[in-house]
């Protein structure tokens, strides 16, 4: 009786330490997946934040530049997005770049003038060419 017993607790034991080390096993993959796919989703966060970071500063760089070759007189609007990329954001324009400043970090983009006055705003702004620079408002 003694020999049956202590054979089925060994049983018992074995199989409650194979279980445990299956259970291990999937909780380490578990683990390496969550740490995979939070990896990638930064990845993606980041490349999207630059998209349309990238996106904003073409558009505002083309129409300044638009505005400036078009001649005197010339007027176009541009409209500014709340936030970008999630975020809120500034724009300056000085001497002959534009800075986009979002989530500490400063994007720039050049355009071919730097006879540039007034600020960019969110929403609606107006470029208006004054022959020897051009206006925001």
């Amino acid at each position: 009786m003694q020999t049956s017993m202590s054979t089925y607790r060994k049983r018992k034991g074995q199989g409650a330490f194979e279980f445990m080390f299956i259970f291990g096993i999937f909780v380490t993959a578990l683990a390496v997946g969550t740490w995979v796919s939070s990896v990638k989703t930064a990845e993606v966060n980041i490349y999207s934040k630059n998209l349309e970071v990238k996106d904003l500063l073409t558009a505002v760089t083309e129409k300044i530049n638009t505005v400036w070759i078009e001649g005197n007189g010339f007027s176009a609007n541009l409209t500014m997005p709340s936030i970008v990329a999630g975020s809120s954001y500034d724009i300056n324009v000085s001497s002959n770049v534009v800075v986009l400043s979002v989530g500490g970090e400063n994007y720039i983009r050049s355009i071919i003038t730097n006879n540039v006055t007034g600020s960019l705003g969110k929403g609606n702004n107006t470029l208006t060419n004054m022959g020897d620079h051009i206006e925001i408002s």
